[in-house]
């Protein structure tokens, strides 16, 4: 092999988190110092090249898979296949399936899409021991988001690759509602208003496709909430012991936040609340702009919870409200579909960080953020006897250090580090001397999290 390609087939290993390259056998550029590659990076990149010149690699824009070639045992036989995304000339982009046998890689199947993005990667378990191998063509990004389109390609008894198309979507998740060890898609896209007069829009809705059986299939659909302009996060997982679900939160047009919840029961796609799609309905985890926290299991039960939010009482009229503004109540869902409380925090995520609330200081705390100085101040409301509210003294402060500034200046200044995370230290200073605050500060600060660890 000449000496110029063989420097060439090591660029290989620089194809993770590089948003797009393109390879030629002659650039000064792509043969600096390159890592070297092994003899399969080296074997699919020339089965990926072909009788081509140059190479453009296309990487998942999302998911957890972004490399432009993906290694993964998708036939189930115990050894790795690779998936290999590459852009062409003419437009559009071609992923290939490549196995290996008797130690030689060869391309098993290859398809094209008109598309110029891949959105994700994901796998599906089958009946069979296989994997569906699951492409989000094009972008969800947009108001409408209904450019990206979900692919399956399925390997059948003989590793033979079939292509089916599932439809658009917005954001999509692979699940096992029924928990058998065979995966579903479940995906959920936005409405589309009419595009002239007299036209008919087209409603959001949410799909679960099926690979029990020799194609995929749609299983159940439900509406979803026409109101969502965009996703940002999807979490499937159990709701409590008994019932797994999604949960999608997004935002609509004028920045509010929604959280949907889907169910699979009787085979039937359930949408929860049950009325949260209806045009007349008012989802109860609908919240401010300000307010943009999303579902997760908050604390570590196995279940995901929801976030409602109040705003916090006595906030200055000078004060910018934020994510720190709120007492957020995280409800779980029952089996019977009814919410329950599962605990009060009050949250900074932009700093990463939230504090389970005593019972007692749910209506008696106020907090002002200053993201200048990192430095988050939690202030007493003090009742009176006519039940009007009124700001008292500061309980505590919470401030977020470098390590360099925490040596400098951090126990000088009158802050116990409770928490550290990388180069962040994470201190507090007391000012109240009211015993039974003390008290509750001292709940606060032994139950101190970060939201990821």
């Amino acid at each position: 092999m000449p000496k110029k390609l063989a420097m060439l087939l090591t660029l290989l290993m620089l194809l993770i988190d590089i948003p797009s390259c393109s390879f030629t056998g002659l650039s000064a550029q792509n043969l600096m110092s390159p890592p070297k590659a092994n003899a399969d990076q080296q074997s699919i990149y020339k089965v990926m090249q072909g009788s081509q010149a140059e190479v453009t690699f296309i990487y998942p824009r999302n998911g957890e898979y972004r490399s432009a070639i993906i290694m993964r045992d998708f036939t189930g036989d115990g050894v790795e296949d690779a998936i290999g995304f590459h852009s062409l000339g003419e437009g559009g982009v071609e992923v290939l399936f490549l196995m290996k046998a008797e130690g030689e890689w060869h391309r098993a199947a290859s398809f094209i899409n008109i598309a110029t993005q891949v959105d994700r990667v994901c796998f599906a378990k089958l009946a069979n021991g296989k994997e569906a191998v699951l492409i989000g063509w094009g972008s969800t990004a947009g108001a409408t988001g209904r450019t990206a389109a979900a692919y399956a390609y399925l390997p059948d008894e003989d590793d033979d690759i079939q292509e089916y198309n599932l439809g658009l979507y917005g954001e999509m998740a692979v699940t096992d509602f029924d928990g058998d060890g065979v995966s579903e898609l479940f995906t959920i896209d936005k409405y589309v208003p009419a595009e002239e007069e007299g036209a008919e829009s087209i409603a959001a809705s949410a799909r679960l496709y099926a690979f029990d059986r020799e194609q995929p299939y749609e299983l159940a659909s439900a509406r979803a909430d026409n109101d969502v302009s965009n996703y940002s996060s999807l979490i499937f997982g159990q709701l409590n012991a008994e019932t797994p679900g999604v949960v999608v939160d997004g935002s609509t047009a004028d920045g509010r936040m929604i959280s949907q919840i889907f169910r699979l029961g009787s085979g039937s796609l359930i949408n929860f609340p049950m009325d949260a799609a209806a045009d007349e309905a008012v989802n109860p985890f609908s919240r401010p702009a300000t307010a943009s926290f999303s579902a997760r299991d908050i604390n570590g039960d196995g279940y995901i919870e929801l976030p409602s939010v109040t705003l916090l009482p006595c906030i200055p009229e000078n004060v910018t409200l934020d994510s720190t503004s709120y007492i957020v109540e995280w409800q779980a869902i029952s089996a019977t579909g009814e919410s329950r409380l599962v605990l009060r925090a009050l949250m900074n995520p932009r700093e990463n960080y939230w504090f389970r609330l005593p019972y007692q200081l749910r209506e008696r705390i106020c907090a002002t953020n200053d993201p200048g100085r990192r430095t988050v101040t939690y202030t007493e409301v003090v009742i009176g006897e006519d039940g009007s509210r009124r700001l008292g003294s500061a309980i505590f402060s919470i401030r977020v250090f470098t390590q360099s500034s925490w040596e400098s200046r951090g126990e000088t200044s009158g802050y116990t580090q409770i928490a550290a995370q990388n180069d962040s230290i994470y201190g507090m200073q007391v000012f109240t001397k009211d015993q039974a605050l003390l008290h509750y500060v001292e709940d606060i600060a032994q139950g101190f999290q970060l939201l990821t660890e």
